[in-house]
């Protein structure tokens, strides 16, 4: 994640704010110490707060992140911000940006670069030998072995951190790019169902249109024939009716012939017979008609709709067979007010209501069957029960082409 501006304003602070302080107890110890004179002493203290004040300046672009960072592992930051960490970290050798100098170096060393990192901990030892070489109380004798360590204590511990920072980064970075591979899978599957039921509609109407135009097509041909008492324009209109079906039967075939394919089971099968051939198979099922409704209520339906009833309940069976076997599924219709309700339920077993509960209502089947089911001028709600012991859909379609041809 890019760290925001207000972010690093916090962290610079409050590296200014320790610095300051971690300044002044060291020069208070050394004047207590020592009681050195200002004319000795002062020149050392001033270029001291003037490296820390640099330092601090410098700090921000050394913490600074780009956004290719998040789309590229390899990429471990800008040259500013390499730069500006070898200043920060060569005026840690001040009294007044030795926390600034840990905050860089920890950020230069979690970069995931390895020539980040070899130069982040030679400008630290750099910083370390300055500071000995130019503080007039600070030599070898005075800090000794303890010094070093100290120094290398410091460092290791900056390079756990900074790994640990970088493994994070790295694991953070991995989990986006899967994230974003399963929802851009995820997209495609979905995308997929829909197109597989455009295809399913389209075959399913090349079969109904192609059956009707072939029934207009034979009439046509009987009223072709010439007949006593029959003016010959309408033996020319029955024969140009029946040439102009046969034309658009073999147009419907041509543009969908890529999408057909063998059905196993008739489309135009009815509620009843559907249900029938359920419980031959196993599966408990009941189905109440209420509100007016009837065995007959689809018989006038459009065909497409009557192609998305068979597919709902076509799709709820197989779910319930699927999910929940020794379950009974309930169907219910009604008939509204220019509209026909089918809604279908099951409970589900106690193992598959927890698989359910970890993943969303519905599959990619539902995904298609909605598809369909917009496509009709219908709606499509999915029900999930409270403790996900129970799993339903409910669809509304439209009666209206139905009342237009009665």
């Amino acid at each position: 994640m890019v760290r925001t501006k207000w972010n690093t304003a916090g962290i610079v602070a409050a590296c200014a704010v320790a610095n300051w302080l971690i300044g002044m107890v060291l020069m208070n110890l050394d004047i207590e110490e020592y009681s050195p004179s200002f004319a000795e002493y002062g020149p050392y203290i001033c270029t001291s707060f003037a490296v820390g004040v640099l330092g601090i300046f410098a700090l921000p672009f050394a913490l600074e992140h780009q956004p290719r960072e998040l789309s590229d592992v390899d990429y471990a930051g800008s040259t500013r911000s390499f730069i500006a960490g070898c200043i920060v970290l060569l005026g840690s050798s001040s009294y007044f940006g030795a926390v600034s100098g840990v905050v860089a170096f920890i950020s230069m060393v979690s970069r995931r670069s390895t020539s980040r990192s070899v130069a982040a901990v030679a400008c630290f030892v750099a910083a370390f030998a300055i500071d000995t070489i130019f503080n007039p109380y600070m030599s070898w004798d005075e800090i000794g072995w303890f010094g070093a360590i100290f120094v290398v204590v410091v460092m290791v511990a900056g390079l756990l951190v900074g790994q640990k920072r970088a493994n994070l980064r790295e694991t953070r970075w991995r989990v986006e790019q899967q994230a974003r591979m399963n929802r851009e899978e995820m997209r495609a599957k979905v995308e997929r169902a829909r197109q597989e039921e455009r295809e399913s509609i389209a075959r399913d109407m090349h079969d109904s249109l192609s059956h009707r135009l072939s029934l207009v097509a034979i009439h046509a041909g009987a009223l072709s024939y010439p007949r006593e008492g029959v003016p010959a324009e309408f033996t020319d209109a029955a024969r140009t009716i029946r040439t102009e079906a046969q034309n658009a039967v073999e147009d419907l075939r041509t543009v969908l012939s890529a999408l057909r394919e063998d059905l196993s089971q008739d489309p135009r099968t009815g509620l009843e017979e559907m249900v029938a051939a359920a419980r031959e198979a196993g599966t408990e099922v009941t189905v109440t008609y209420a509100d007016g409704a009837g065995p007959d209520v689809f018989a006038g339906l459009p065909t497409m709709t009557q192609h998305t009833v068979h597919r709902a309940v076509q799709e709820g069976l197989t779910n319930a067979r699927k999910h929940a076997p020794s379950q009974t599924v309930s169907i219910t219709v009604r008939e509204t007010s220019g509209a026909v309700d089918i809604e279908m339920r099951n409970p589900l077993p106690a193992a598959k209501a927890d698989d359910r509960a970890g993943s969303s209502a519905g599959g990619y089947g539902l995904v298609g069957l909605r598809e369909r089911v917009e496509l009709s001028g219908g709606r499509m709600n999915v029900h999930v029960g409270e403790e996900c012991e129970e799993f339903g859909w409910s669809i509304r379609l439209p009666l209206a082409h139905k009342e237009a041809t009665q």
